[in-house]
């Protein structure tokens, strides 16, 4: 545990951390062995990940992950400069020292176009729990806690009579192009700036996954008005099979309205009416946008 300055002390937690670390950068001006280092966030990533849910055997459409974001034109540099990382932790500071976030503060993470100058590992937000944890940079972590105060609890107690204790992520900071399409783009998670959620956990022991909750897509309905069977897979004539609209249950309506108003918060949300590849999640993501947020 490291003593912090007077002034510092009785500061609340999540401050506590990052004042330390901004401190400790100052001081030293960032030792080589940690400024320097490539860290590409793999070990964390890897604790902060989990196998998706099985998705149908379509093909994943060409769709793009999310929509293209104009890149920046600020050259590729090998680390992050003293006053990136410090910039980085004062912004820490002042979006969640409100939010007493349970969290670690992660190295920079600096590999090739990928990365973000202070990551952190969150692990509970707005007496939520987040697991697995997830790695994703400060202004993400503070987007959860408001989407989790102003849509995910008051929809939950309204819909399902119950609060949600945990949030099941999928992945955090990975650095990769965007799902579902051949062309070079990264996604926001290259920059931990996008955090996917597969399911909620409720004070009463339910599950709500994004998968078998969300209920039947337009192109689910779509394609079976054109086969005349249901759609996802199943051979059975309808007449054989339940034909009831499951966008009707209250896991249904937990899960949409939550994608709604997370489209007030977020640059881009996207779930399962977006492609296949969000069938079985929700990914919630800070892409700059210049007007509404993309939401899908």
């Amino acid at each position: 545990m490291m003593d912090l300055p007077d002034q510092f002390k009785g500061t609340p937690a999540v401050a506590a951390v990052i004042v330390a670390a901004g401190l400790l950068a100052v001081s030293v001006s960032l030792p080589s062995s940690w400024r320097k280092a490539r860290f590409d966030g793999t070990a964390q990533a890897a604790r902060s990940t989990i196998t998706p849910a099985p998705q149908p055997n379509s093909p994943l459409p060409a769709e793009a992950d999310h929509p293209p974001v104009q890149p920046s034109d600020k050259a590729e540099a090998e680390t992050w400069s003293d006053a990136e990382i410090i910039a980085a932790l004062e912004e820490c500071v002042r979006v969640l020292t409100p939010t007493g976030a349970d969290l670690e503060v992660s190295k920079p993470i600096r590999n090739g176009q990928c990365g973000t100058p202070a990551p952190v590992l969150l692990k509970r937000v707005a007496g939520v729990a987040i697991s697995p944890s997830a790695l994703v940079n400060c202004r993400v972590a503070a987007k959860l806690h408001q989407w989790i105060e102003e849509t995910v609890q008051p929809i939950a107690q309204e819909v399902l009579g119950a609060s949600v204790s945990r949030i099941v992520t999928a992945s955090g900071y990975m650095c990769r192009q965007r799902i579902g399409t051949s062309n070079d783009r990264l996604s926001e998670h290259s920059f931990a700036n996008a955090l996917d959620i597969s399911a909620f956990v409720m004070t009463d022991g339910r599950s709500i996954e994004v998968l078998t909750g969300w209920g039947q897509t337009a192109r689910d309905r779509q394609a079976q008005a054109k086969t005349g069977k249901p759609a996802g897979g199943d051979a059975r004539p309808l007449r054989d099979v339940e034909t009831a609209d499951r966008t009707s249950t209250s896991e249904a309506r937990f899960l949409r309205r939550m994608h709604e108003g997370a489209c007030r918060i977020f640059g881009t949300v996207l779930g399962p009416e977006a492609n296949e590849a969000h069938r079985n999640h929700l990914h919630l993501d800070l892409a700059a946008r210049k007007r509404n947020a993309f939401c899908e």
